[in-house]
């Protein structure tokens, strides 16, 4: 069981990871490639072809990937006062159906968003050559890594390996 323990935790250190690049450099590209369209158009007064698709379709790969950021590292919308003032066994039981139920919606959001994606098939971007696919895998990837995260921290519930507190969302109080 230990064997178990070490290699999921090693799992959920290279999903952080790569969570966290993947992030950081979608923001950042967003951020010179908006910058960059901006000063092309009204400093250069030429305006870049790609100026509001690419950016559009990195925006929209961000946002899925992004959830699964965010449920992984306690950041999401959530609000748990009420789950604060409950018994520990009661917060167990709640944060447990709360999990299964992200976990579905994950699933809901990996299955429906696998077909949308594969919809697409070859189709091209219309002002960079790169494959729509490209930009909508992230739907199914994002919903996908929140079943997993969701399945990992409901196990680790059930085992007492971690406390619901330990998924409750930081507050400033």
């Amino acid at each position: 069981m230990e064997m178990i323990e070490k290699i999921i935790l090693r799992l959920d250190a290279a999903v952080q990871w790569m969570l966290d690049a993947f992030v950081i450099f979608m923001a950042g590209a967003l951020l010179v490639l908006l910058n960059y369209a901006v000063y092309s158009r009204f400093i250069l007064n030429s305006s870049v072809s790609w100026g509001e698709e690419l950016p559009a379709q990195m925006l929209a790969a961000l946002t899925f990937i992004g959830a699964a950021y965010l449920t992984r590292t306690n950041e999401h919308l959530g609000f748990d006062s009420v789950l604060r003032s409950l018994p520990q066994m009661m917060q167990r039981v709640v944060m447990g159906l709360n999990l299964m139920l992200m976990a579905w919606l994950g699933g809901v959001l990996a299955w429906y968003g696998g077909k949308a994606a594969l919809s697409f098939g070859a189709r091209q971007l219309i002002s960079v050559d790169l494959p729509v696919m490209l930009f909508r895998a992230a739907m199914p990837l994002g919903g996908a890594l929140i079943v997993l995260i969701c399945l990992v921290r409901l196990a680790g519930l059930l085992t007492n390996r971690i406390t619901p507190h330990d998924l409750m969302t930081q507050s400033d109080g």
